[in-house]
């Protein structure tokens, strides 16, 4: 009798220590940081990035703290995808484009010369396409990838002189980024390096002709309006992207309970979605605040859109042979725009039936 109850007791004690142990690992409290390139107080911060952590504290019951910091406050923004894999912090929001020089992969995730996409719908199933390889290519750099964070609506080109065809691109200088290093020589323009700070200044005093940077909504909070003339409408060099892709400390991700990863994913989805309204639907209303300061807005032909549209396809197959992710990434493209429609497009990135 006496042996029952000892094993009794110590089963008691075990159960005990089981239910003591859950309880502690369900009170348990996550603290991350989160970084964006994005600057405190524009709407690509204050629209997703803030309201994504505000909602998985609440959706965790305060479980996961997710504290977010804008571009350049911890550190610089080219250092993210160090600082994240280093566990400096455990999360951030920034644009894939900003690591090209580690991988070319990045570059065009970042943006692809003559991309004819422009809603959110088509967008989000490019990304979903292509999530798995930029998910490999992440983590050859020891981060894991959560997938797109928010969608960015097509880049406008602004400029201080018209731009009617293609023949007017000749011996303009243009600030450009990425692949367009590539593509605006091809239309006989310069293509020029700066700084979003320095593009301000730079129109206004003519050292550039023209500037392609960001849509309508986040130029304007950045003043460009005032020293912009003209809109070329459209902007062959990029439409739609991701405008930042969810990258995590693997350790730090693997440690959360399976519970508070699903939080954290079906909030990066609802931001997503706020994202379509504070930045396409926002930027759309921008658009007519432009018109109204006076500036015109010139439409390039049909003939001439395709004409440089075949020019960027030339500079994307030519990257794409920069190494085999790169290959398998115009591959996807392709297909994804030939589901889409864009057959001639696709055609020229090499797709066949």
């Amino acid at each position: 009798m006496k042996r029952f109850s000892f094993t009794l007791l110590i089963s008691l004690l075990v159960i005990l220590l089981c239910i003591t142990s859950f309880s502690f690992a369900a009170e348990k409290v996550y603290k991350w940081r989160a970084v964006s390139h994005q600057l405190v107080g524009t709407a690509r911060y204050e629209k997703t990035v803030v309201p994504f952590c505000e909602m998985v504290n609440k959706a965790s019951n305060g479980r996961l703290i997710i504290e977010p910091y804008g571009a350049g406050v911890l550190f610089p923004v080219f250092d993210s995808l160090d600082a994240v894999r280093d566990g400096v912090v455990q999360m951030a929001m920034v644009w894939s484009g900003y690591w090209a020089g580690k991988d070319p992969v990045f570059a065009l995730a970042g943006s692809r010369p003559g991309d004819p996409i422009r809603s959110f719908s088509e967008n989000y199933y490019r990304s979903e396409k292509l999530a798995p390889l930029l998910s490999k290519v992440y983590a050859k750099y020891a981060v894991t990838s959560l997938g797109s964070f928010d969608f960015a609506s097509p880049e406008i080109l602004m400029s201080r002189v018209p731009i009617r065809t293609l023949e007017d691109f000749k011996g303009k200088n243009i600030r450009t980024g990425g692949l367009g290093a590539s593509f605006y020589p091809l239309l006989g323009a310069s293509a020029v390096s700066l700084s979003g700070p320095e593009i301000y200044t730079s129109l206004q005093l003519g050292t550039v002709d023209a500037a392609e940077y960001n849509d309508w909504l986040v130029n304007k909070e950045l003043g460009f309006n005032e020293v912009t003339k003209y809109v070329i409408e459209p902007c062959i060099h990029t439409g739609a992207t991701d405008d930042k892709e969810l990258i995590v400390n693997p350790a730090a991700w693997n440690g959360l309970p399976d519970d508070l990863k699903n939080i954290v994913l079906a909030c990066r989805d609802m931001a997503r979605y706020l994202s379509a309204i504070a930045y396409d639907v926002e930027s759309q209303k921008s658009k007519k605040e432009w018109v109204a300061d006076g500036v015109e807005i010139i439409t390039l032909s049909d003939a001439d859109a395709k004409k440089a549209r075949s020019f960027a396809n030339e500079v994307v197959v030519e990257f794409s042979k920069k190494s085999p992710e790169t290959q398998e990434y115009v591959k996807i493209y392709a297909e994804v725009l030939n589901d889409l429609g864009y057959d001639d497009i696709a055609k020229e990135l090499g797709y066949t039936e």
